[in-house]
């Protein structure tokens, strides 16, 4: 037994929608078409009455050959040259007109001609042959005959009936049609330029904010593009939700880790602490060594934990509307205090009196976390300076130790990073603060910028908008 399958055949159609080659295609027969019909309406309204160009080829000698059949006609026969003019034979197939240069001898060899305007053939009488073109007539000549010593310059007259598309077009003054043509094809291209950069530079922006840090960045599109371009701002804004899931979903499972590991922590200190309650000598020193580093690894889960939640943006703040100088008077004093114990100064310029919305104790760990840092790499000397304007207050804490590396300025506010000649692990800290500190003035709308001094030392550059709105 045998089986026959049939397979049907699927004819699949190109949809021009699509491809951009395809609409350049039409966008370019539509300049063209856009820019011949404009030349058109325009040649209804041209200023030029005439154009001519010289006259060649078999026009030419055909005339040249009438004029010559006159002239020996009326010297042989001793005939007046209308009456020649005027012959059936002639008058039947050609319009002549026969200039003189008395004007009240020119005439034409026909009673009337219907739009010939005699007054627009009155040239110069040693004029080469011209092929004239009028709206109404065409005319071809002159060509020079003398007859019983009177001089007659000839054109043969062609009504034009009916005006065709070329001539409307040579008729316009080159000048406009060049004006027309660069004037269309410009504003058609621009327009359609305008459809491809258009959300090319959109790309391009949705690229650089998403480069800067900004996850949520989107391509926004009015219309729904299917060519290329269309499907590559889709794919792009898929990849940029599949990297914000990835981000936040890495730093959820950071923030969940950290926050499990508090409760072992948690019965580890409470063991170390009841340990301690029944020690003795020999055993002091590993509990005092526990516990140091119990209370390290807590206040580095707890620096983890807020890290996640301020980059996660799920750290509510408590914005209050309050004097700065509340805030900025505390940590300062205390950093006064922390430079003096280590045996430098701390000097502040300036001063401010702003106030504004904001949550001052995220703020005052901010700037507590920079000024520490300050303190601990500086030589003797760590400077304050305030200024304020009207819309920001800017806050540059700077030290007068080594400075940083240029090639590790912008990885400083990376967690855990750590330069490695200056900030070793014994130096302290969890290599979170400037981390920290960095979402912590980005949650307020603000910007933190490092630089090295000319010289020595590191600035630290806050600015703080104080026109901010609750959110």
């Amino acid at each position: 037994m045998f089986f026959y399958q049939e397979s049907k055949m699927k004819i699949s159609f190109i949809d021009p929608r699509r491809y951009l080659f395809f609409k350049i295609f039409l966008w370019f027969w539509l300049t063209l078409v856009a820019t011949v019909s404009l030349l058109i309406f325009l040649s209804n309204v041209t200023i030029n009455d005439i154009v001519y160009e010289s006259l060649e080829g078999p026009k030419l000698k055909n005339l040249q050959h009438i004029a010559h059949n006159i002239e020996r006609i009326a010297k042989n026969k001793n005939i007046d040259i209308q009456k020649i003019a005027n012959h059936p034979r002639i008058k039947r197939y050609r319009s002549l007109y026969f200039k003189a240069e008395n004007p009240e001898n020119s005439f034409l060899n026909r009673k009337e001609l219907k739009g010939f305007d005699s007054s627009l053939l009155s040239f110069s009488q040693n004029l080469a042959p011209q092929a004239i073109f009028a709206k109404e007539f065409h005319a071809f000549g002159p060509i020079k005959v003398e007859v019983k010593e009177k001089q007659y310059w000839i054109y043969e007259i062609k009504p034009n009936g009916r005006q065709n598309l070329g001539l409307k077009l040579r008729l316009m003054p080159t000048w406009l049609k060049l004006t027309v043509s660069i004037i269309a094809s410009m504003g058609l291209s621009l327009l359609f330029s305008r459809t491809l950069i258009k959300p090319i530079n959109s790309l391009k922006n949705a690229a650089f904010a998403l480069a800067d840090g900004k996850l949520k960045s989107r391509i926004k599109i009015k219309v729904q593009r299917n060519d290329e371009l269309g499907q590559l701002t889709n794919d792009f804004n898929k990849m940029a939700e599949n990297l914000e899931q990835l981000m936040t979903s890495q730093k959820r499972l950071l923030a969940d880790i950290s926050h499990e590991l508090r409760s072992p922590l948690t019965r580890l200190q409470m063991a170390a602490g009841l340990a301690q309650m029944q020690k003795n000598s020999k055993e002091n020193n590993y509990l005092a060594r526990i516990e140091k580093e119990a209370n390290t690894l807590d206040e580095m889960i707890g620096d983890v934990l807020k890290l996640s939640r301020l980059e996660v943006q799920s750290q509510m703040l408590s914005k209050e509307f309050q004097p700065f100088n509340l805030v900025l008077k505390t940590v300062l004093s205390d950093a006064k205090f922390e430079a003096k114990e280590n045996n430098k100064s701390l000097k502040v310029i300036g001063e401010q009196n702003s106030e504004f919305s904001f949550d001052g104790q995220i703020l005052s760990s901010a700037l507590d976390n920079v000024l520490r840092n300050a303190i601990k790499y500086a030589t003797s000397l760590i400077t304050v300076e305030l200024n304020q304007t009207n819309s920001e207050i800017e806050i540059t804490i700077s030290d007068d130790g080594s400075g940083v590396p240029e090639e590790d300025i912008n990885n400083l506010f990376e967690p855990f990073f750590r330069v490695s000649q200056s900030r070793q692990r014994n130096s302290g800290g969890t290599g979170l603060g400037l981390a920290i500190c960095k979402h912590a003035i980005l949650a307020h709308n603000g910007s933190i910028k490092l630089h090295n001094q000319e010289g020595s030392g590191l600035s630290v550059i806050i600015k703080l908008p104080t026109d901010m709105k609750d959110y």
